[in-house]
């Protein structure tokens, strides 16, 4: 990804423990001869922290900063760096060998700021880095806010917000439903059009279920009628700060938008599936492919129907963007 591994893994302080003693007993074991670096690597990058890795990028990644690393440039003046030529002013230099003591001095001299570059990678990286930083620590700033009934300037708690919006959207989303059973039934012909349409409407299902279920359990804690778990207090806070509910976002489409605009997103895609459902054998002249929790597939379904229309092969279709 732009900053680094594609996903978070569980590397621990035991990681590298056990990766320093395999190395302490490989160099014990060597006698004085030529440091094993290939076996090194594949130890570190395949066993120690590799087990932790399950995405093939993410194994390339961690193997390019071992094959950076470890090699006999290492134990000379070398650049420690990966890719820092083009960066003025930023260099890490590997001293020569030394003692412990002189080592730690090295370091604390010549690292004196934190920088992307030291990971071979871009400088913007900070910049998306210090924003999600920056957003973690407003978003735990608005959760530490009061919760008592009403200030002394009359604003409402988050239960207030909560109940006011968890009312809204069941008004909102309370009698939306796609009846696809019935819709199948009546359909002449099922082409590659109509179930990418049919599992979208799934989708939206899935999730407008998920929504009313989980706002009528909060509106029953509200009332009393049931204790308040965590995940009804999640709720409750995510309503409170205009946030996507986790428990909507793991059933919807990747958003980072507020609660209030990803709701008018909601109704936007849903106008679209229903729209199409008026009329299913019929194709939209125009679609909305951001609109669709799985907008490739609508580009496969056009690959799959020109190939059947033409007697093309499929795995020599290309789709692309004309401006």
């Amino acid at each position: 990804g732009p900053m680094g591994f594609n996903m978070k893994y569980p590397f621990s302080i035991g990681d590298l423990r056990d990766s320093a003693t395999c190395l302490q007993n490989y160099m014990d074991n060597s006698g004085g001869g030529k440091i094993p670096w290939q076996d090194l690597k594949y130890i570190f990058g395949e066993i120690m922290y590799g087990g932790h890795i399950v995405n093939d990028f993410d194994r390339l990644l961690a193997n390019e900063y071992l094959n950076f690393f470890m090699k006999d440039d290492l134990l000379d003046e070398t650049e420690m760096y990966p890719f820092a030529e083009d960066e003025k002013g930023l260099s890490f230099m590997s001293p020569a060998p030394t003692s412990f003591e002189k080592y730690i001095d090295h370091i604390d001299k010549n690292m004196s700021v934190d920088t992307p570059i030291a990971f071979g990678l871009h400088p913007n990286a900070e910049i998306e880095f210090r924003t999600q930083q920056s957003n973690n620590i407003f978003n735990t700033l608005k959760e530490l806010q009061p919760r008592g009934i009403f200030n002394t300037e009359g604003v409402a708690t988050p239960q207030n917000v909560a109940d006011a919006k968890s009312h809204d959207l069941l008004d909102k989303f309370g009698d939306k439903y796609f009846d696809v059973e019935e819709l199948v039934r009546n359909l002449d012909e099922m082409g590659p059009y109509q179930n990418v349409f049919i599992q979208e409407m799934d989708v939206i299902n899935a999730l407008l279920a998920e929504i009313k279920r989980s706002i009528k359990e909060l509106q029953l804690g509200f009332a009393g009628e049931l204790t308040m778990s965590e995940s009804m207090e999640d709720l409750m806070m995510s309503l409170y700060n205009d946030n996507v509910p986790a428990t909507w976002a793991k059933l919807a489409w990747p958003s980072m938008k507020s609660l209030s605009s990803w709701n008018k997103n909601l109704s936007d895609r849903f106008f679209q599936l229903e729209e199409w459902m008026n009329s299913p054998s019929d194709i939209p002249k125009v679609t909305w492919l951001s609109g669709l929790v799985n907008p490739t597939s609508f580009l496969t379904a056009i690959c799959q129907v020109t190939a059947q229309k033409n007697q093309w092969e499929l795995d020599k279709l290309v789709t692309f963007t004309a401006q």
